[in-house]
């Protein structure tokens, strides 16, 4: 069996480890194929590096707007899924989430007569103008096999197999003091980049919302964003210290030390109940409706919502400890 696993996005690189692990301590083939289509150093090969992931193909697909990159993608992975293997009988074509490399990816496979896998399948927000949700609805149109992240994801899909969340499966198996001896100081952590947060009206309204809070926050700027901050002139307000994009292991520190959350992050919004902390969502809609159900998340800029900080305890809401098991035994059955 050879497995061809398509990435591009940090949350992907994320996703990626548990079953790049796996697969090579169980002597599996799988071969990592990097769109790079949020690179650059800072996110992507210091990540890859802080991971200890090894890219064999980078396809380094251009774009400077979301439709460039869906057509540049298909071409660029048209090339390479001709020049990889003219057997595909044997080959199939993992892809993860709901970004564009994750659809361009199951489109061009699919085509060329892959079979594709979708992990983190049947996800819905049930909001059609996501771009999130248009890239989930058509993923899971066309896979032949869905991986879903919650038993209720399967409603959604064909052919579905609850594996829970990769990296919930990741943060199990980190066994340093990064994710022991959770702490609530007063700092509160915020990350913005959805599309749907890029106008200057959402993120002047954030940032203000933000200002009344009398607590420092800190704001690993995504390079998106900070593009947009400056392009329009936004104004950030003086409690938020504005730092470049960091590693995974210090979000995850950062995540286990903070007093709470702000942030339109689908991986940080899952995963703050790991570390036991509460979520503002600036979204009209979303997904992780769980994180909000089980009192981890609004979606209302409340000034108070902080100040009770303990709200519940460190929480395995979407963990399968097979989770990598169960994933390659069912591709090895459906072969």
């Amino acid at each position: 069996m050879n497995i061809v696993t398509i990435i591009g996005t940090r949350p992907q690189y994320i996703k990626l480890k548990p079953l790049y692990d796996y697969c090579k301590n169980n002597n599996i083939s799988n071969s990592i194929v990097d769109t790079n289509q949020h690179y650059s150093a800072n996110v992507s090969t210091d990540l890859i590096k802080e991971l200890d992931l090894e890219i064999d193909y980078n396809l380094a697909i251009y774009g400077d707007n979301e439709m460039s990159f869906l057509s540049n993608g298909m071409d660029v992975l048209y090339g390479f899924f001709s020049r990889f293997s003219s057997n595909k009988n044997d080959k199939t074509v993992v892809v993860m989430g709901d970004t564009n490399s994750t659809l361009v990816a199951s489109m061009v496979a699919k085509k060329m007569g892959y079979r594709v896998v979708h992990v983190e399948a049947g996800v819905r927000c049930y909001d059609s103008n996501s771009p999130e949700e248009i890239n989930r609805l058509m993923v899971d149109s066309i896979a032949d096999i869905h991986f879903t992240s919650r038993v209720k994801d399967n409603q959604n899909v064909s052919n579905p197999v609850y594996v829970g969340d990769l990296e919930y499966n990741f943060l199990n198996s980190i066994e340093n003091e990064q994710i022991f001896g959770i702490s609530y100081d007063k700092s509160i952590l915020l990350t913005i980049h959805r599309q749907e947060n890029m106008t200057a009206s959402r993120l002047n309204t954030i940032f203000k919302f933000c200002g009344k809070l009398h607590y420092p926050i800190i704001f690993p700027i995504h390079h998106r964003t900070a593009k947009f901050v400056k392009d329009n002139n936004i104004e950030i307000p003086i409690n938020i210290n504005v730092v470049d994009p960091v590693g995974y292991f210090t979000i995850i520190s950062m995540m286990r030390e903070c007093r709470g959350i702000i942030t339109d992050s689908g991986g940080i919004t899952k995963t703050a109940p790991f570390f036991g902390k509460k979520v503002i969502v600036p979204m009209d809609k979303w997904e992780w409706d769980e994180v909000f159900t089980e009192g981890y998340a609004t979606n209302k800029l409340d000034e108070g919502w902080f100040d009770q900080y303990r709200v519940a305890r460190k929480m395995d809401l979407y963990h399968v400890e097979n989770s990598c098991e169960l994933i390659v035994n069912k591709i090895l059955e459906e072969e």
